[in-house]
């Protein structure tokens, strides 16, 4: 075989193997918000069943995200600064998962705040590392992001309906084990496996982040998914004790996850033909006005019927807001720092905003119940769309 022929043949092979490989994207997205799906829903209710305060509920919901605003751009600044995403990836689902298993003895609320604080270190920055990974490889062969991520909303319907219909509140111990083995097993497993391109030269973070700080509309665009992550930390925090209060069951519980999740699968499947047709500035607009008006319906509820009804509005919302911000960040990043713009991302959105959203749904619920949690969490969602408005940093970027 001729040169020439040997170095077509590597070329095209390597044009070939994202393409090939994209099951592995797709079965991590299942395997990872099935763990989610497993433990979430679930979380505030154990510790309530615990004997743990609204006010000691919500410190446990703060707390965390805080080690999340560092250990998102810590985690994606090492990945892109010694191009090792794949072993950085693996390593944080297996600690994640291995520091899940603890749960089933503690009851106390400081180690229980430990021990979320060191799980949170692990596992938080996993999903910016892995739409980092799944960005780069839908670039290389076309493929559509929503068509991968469709997987993760899948996994997270499954088993968080699943187990709604078979847990108790005094039988919670399976949400652990299968929170901490999925993550453990199958996700660090499908981490070694992502075909990550490693770029030759080791990435200039602190320039990068200059760069991206002096983009036009870069900061409100941060600032947005700050206000976002708190209505979104209300809502998913308390809901379900919500439920519970309006007379409830834990399958009720499980159903408004599952319906919040079901919706976004179609949304997704059809992500590339909706962001050719829409500006994802205004995809991120009306999820931010449309979280709004849902979590004010939430509000007026006076049965979990109908939070039920309208819970499936917030899933074809999402769909369509998280496309658009994933795309954005990773468009706005500097070449070989797509893991730190999605880090970044990840923490003002899953850090700073969840932490300051757990704080006060903590304290809205304890003093005024779930009602005033949505109410609030309604109008930060519109504060975050009035902050995006004024910059629109996506229509500057891409139409795409």
């Amino acid at each position: 075989m001729s040169r020439m022929s040997w170095t077509l043949g590597r070329a095209i092979a390597g044009q070939r193997a994202p393409s090939s490989r994209l099951w592995v994207a797709k079965l991590y997205y299942f395997i990872f918000f099935a763990a989610l799906g497993s433990l979430a829903p679930y979380f505030n209710v154990y510790l309530s069943a615990q004997g743990l305060s609204g006010a000691q509920i919500g410190l446990l919901g703060s707390i965390p995200p805080i080690v999340a605003l560092l250990a998102n751009p810590f985690w994606g600044a090492i990945a892109d600064r010694w191009q090792i995403h794949q072993q950085v990836l693996a390593l944080c689902t297996l600690g994640a998962g291995l520091l899940t298993i603890p749960f089933l003895w503690m009851t106390e609320f400081w180690p229980l705040l430990l021990l979320v604080v060191a799980m949170i270190f692990f596992r938080s920055p996993a999903p910016a590392l892995v739409d980092s990974a799944v960005m780069d490889m839908i670039g290389r062969t076309g493929a559509s992001y929503g068509r991968q991520r469709l997987f993760g909303s899948i996994g997270f319907v499954v088993f968080s309906f699943g187990l709604g219909q078979l847990l108790t509140t005094r039988q919670l111990d399976p949400i652990f084990w299968l929170h901490g083995l999925l993550l453990a097993v199958g996700c660090t497993m499908l981490a070694l496996m992502l075909p990550i391109e490693r770029l030759r030269e080791r990435a200039d973070l602190l320039t990068g982040l200059q760069h991206l700080w002096r983009q036009p509309g870069y900061p409100s665009f941060l600032t947005m998914n700050v206000l976002m992550g708190a209505g979104a930390a209300m809502f998913l925090g308390f809901i379900g004790l919500h439920v519970l209060a309006l007379g409830g069951t834990e399958a009720q519980v499980g159903m408004v996850y599952a319906l919040n999740a079901v919706t976004e699968i179609p949304v997704m499947f059809a992500g590339a033909a909706i962001l050719a047709r829409f500006r994802s500035s205004h995809l991120i607009l009306a999820g931010l006005i449309g979280f709004a008006g849902v979590y004010s319906v939430m509000a007026l509820a006076t049965t979990p019927t109908l939070i039920l009804l309208v819970v499936p509005l917030l899933g074809v919302l999402y769909g369509g807001f998280w496309m658009a911000v994933v795309t954005y960040a990773a468009q706005a990043a500097p070449s070989g720092m797509r893991a730190t713009g999605q880090a970044l991302m990840g923490a003002a959105q899953a850090g700073l905003g969840w932490a300051l959203g757990s704080v006060i749904g903590g304290v809205l619920w304890q003093g005024f119940g779930g009602a005033a949690v949505l109410w609030a969490a309604a109008a930060l969602m519109l504060s975050a769309a009035l902050v995006y408005s004024q910059a629109n940093p996506l229509s500057r970027i891409t139409r795409a």
